[in-house]
């Protein structure tokens, strides 16, 4: 697979950072319920790690055309003193206003992320880090994934295990867990 698609060692390592704290949201703009496909999604997201300083992990994609024009999008995560374009109140800690979806249960804490790669085979074969999945000391997980052949790029999230929306042309795998 092409390093290109691969999340890079900023994006790692940001990731790490979460890892051993309570997450329990992702604070976004513009966040849509969808009901029927038991997620919800946003077009980028930030995590707040909290301590002293402000410290946030941000998530957003980046549009990519294969050449059998495939539309993919990968992740973008950093770490960061800001939210994004949210607005933040350094000095209170406040975050907003937002939206926010719930990523676990009160006094949870994150054990491990599961970088999920995606093959799909359509006119080419395009590979890259489609989705992550955190997994909490209270045996919950969570998918946070890209739109796989969508202009939107959104980011979606619904709970449990990362699931593949066209099985026949599409294949999921752990490409490594952070711990």
């Amino acid at each position: 697979m092409s390093t290109d698609n691969e999340l890079d060692t900023r994006a790692i390592s940001a990731l790490k950072a979460l890892i051993g704290k309570p997450v329990g949201a992702i604070y976004g703009r513009e966040v849509h319920a969808e009901p029927l496909r038991s997620s919800a999604s946003m077009p980028a997201g930030a995590f707040w790690i909290g301590g002293d300083a402000p410290d946030f992990v941000t998530v957003e994609t980046e549009w990519k055309t294969s050449k059998g024009d495939q539309d993919f999008h990968l992740l973008k995560i950093a770490r960061a003193a800001k939210p994004l374009e949210l607005p933040f109140n350094a000095r209170t800690g406040a975050i907003g206003p937002c939206s926010l979806i719930e990523m676990s249960m009160p006094g949870s804490t994150l054990m491990a992320i599961d970088v999920i790669e995606m093959t799909a085979e359509l006119d080419d074969v395009v590979t890259y880090d489609h989705a992550l999945t955190f997994r909490f000391d209270d045996d919950s997980a969570v998918t946070l994934s890209t739109e796989h052949d969508s202009i939107l790029g959104a980011l979606i999230v619904r709970g449990g295990e990362a699931v593949s929306r066209e099985p026949e042309f599409e294949t999921l795998k752990t490409r490594m867990t952070l711990k």
